[in-house]
């Protein structure tokens, strides 16, 4: 595999750290060491660039339903389908919301039709006063 040359300044401490646990992982050597850092730290982020990270807590029966669903191959991980999960939800919200935007404008709508009704009929009767 080809690779390239990199400089990287690292605090000593962070360093004695990363020692400890390339000897406890058997790497061979600190830049084994980084490579895997750097490695895991690309495939943990590759696909989150454009996200927000968020923390929740599901209650043990959820958990458990959405690990039987990650089983049967429905999503790859709990990420997944907890993002699957939730834009289901957004969209039916959306819809809820579109649909009921709807009833709020054509209720409007009408409300003005009548307004601009009776206003015709108020001046149709000062037009008969003077008869």
């Amino acid at each position: 595999m080809n690779k390239e040359r990199v400089d990287v300044r690292i605090e000593p401490e962070l360093l004695e750290e990363l020692d400890v646990i390339a000897e406890r992982e058997g790497l061979n050597s600190r830049s084994a060491a980084l490579r895997e850092a750097v490695a895991t730290y690309v495939e943990e982020n590759r696909d989150t660039w454009n996200s927000v990270g968020v923390n929740i807590k599901i209650p043990k029966r959820t958990a458990e339903r959405l690990e039987g669903y990650i089983m049967n191959g429905d999503a790859r991980d709990a990420n997944e389908a907890i993002i699957l999960a939730l834009d289901f939800w957004l969209r039916d919200m959306d819809t809820y919301y579109l649909r009921r935007r709807g009833r709020i404008e054509s209720a409007i709508a009408e409300n003005i039709k009548s307004d601009e009704a009776l206003e015709v009929l108020r001046k149709k009767g000062k037009d008969l006063e003077g008869l």
